[in-house]
């Protein structure tokens, strides 16, 4: 599959259009999904449970319900990601789907789980301390250990991708502003419009946002919604590539 997009040319943003994007937040971002508009739904409640059962890699920052350190060992705030699950619910079904940057790989098994995909991917250099629990929860994806800003990790996508499109990405990995600016870069030969890419950490990262921020002003992608919880907030960004 041939490359649609060419790489925006800017690995970073000057200080000034760092001010400029923080400014413009709300009036890129007006009107999209939040929270607060998903969780009234009736599995709302049920799901958010689900996930605080699953474990979290440490009750000391992520708390906010998590019963448990380990199971999945998620590094999820409850609410956006319940939220989250439900949006692409009703979005779905989606064929495809990539990881970049797994940890324990607990958040791939649960999308794996509620969603369902025919053909999931991971790509992760493996130097989480839980990495190796990725043998067990990301069994059945294809997996790629190293850097997604190597040549590697582009020709994993080509070669195990075959020519069909990427339906759903989500960016977790390096999270400095050139780091998911790359990551950006290397999914979205791979997309076509009306792929979504997830950004994980909008409001607790500043370079995520930066990145999230900027894909919207450049219309690389429409944003449809950001999930971000009011205790313990990390943000979830959700853009349509266009």
């Amino acid at each position: 599959m041939g490359p649609r997009f060419q790489a925006p040319p800017r690995p970073t943003v000057s200080p000034l259009e760092h001010a400029f994007l923080a400014f413009q937040r709300n009036r890129l971002l007006q009107g999209i999904a939040s929270v607060e508009d998903v969780s009234d739904q009736v599995e709302f409640g049920a799901l958010r449970d689900l996930i605080c059962q699953s474990g979290t890699d440490c009750l000391r920052h992520f708390g906010n319900g998590y019963l448990s350190e380990g199971g999945l060992a998620l590094q999820q705030n409850p609410d956006e990601f319940a939220a989250l699950c439900l949006f692409l619910e009703r979005r779905g079904p989606f064929s495809t789907y990539l990881e970049i940057g797994s940890a324990s790989g607990g958040t791939g098994y649960f999308l794996s789980r509620e969603i369902g995909f025919d053909l999931a991917m991971s790509i992760d250099d493996g130097q989480h301390s839980r990495a190796t629990e990725q043998r067990i929860n990301l069994k059945g994806f294809t997996t790629f250990v190293g850097s997604s800003h190597s040549a590697g990790a582009a020709t994993f996508l080509e070669e195990t991708l075959g020519g069909l499109p990427l339906d759903l990405a989500f960016v977790d990995g390096d999270h400095t502003e050139e780091g998911v600016w790359k990551d950006i870069q290397l999914v979205l030969p791979f997309c076509l419009p009306g792929t979504l890419i997830v950004l994980h950490d909008t409001r607790a990262c500043a370079g995520v946002e930066i990145a999230w921020l900027r894909a919207s002003w450049e219309r690389i992608i429409t944003p449809l919604a950001e999930f971000v919880g009011d205790q313990a907030p990390l943000g979830i960004g959700v853009g349509r590539v266009n």
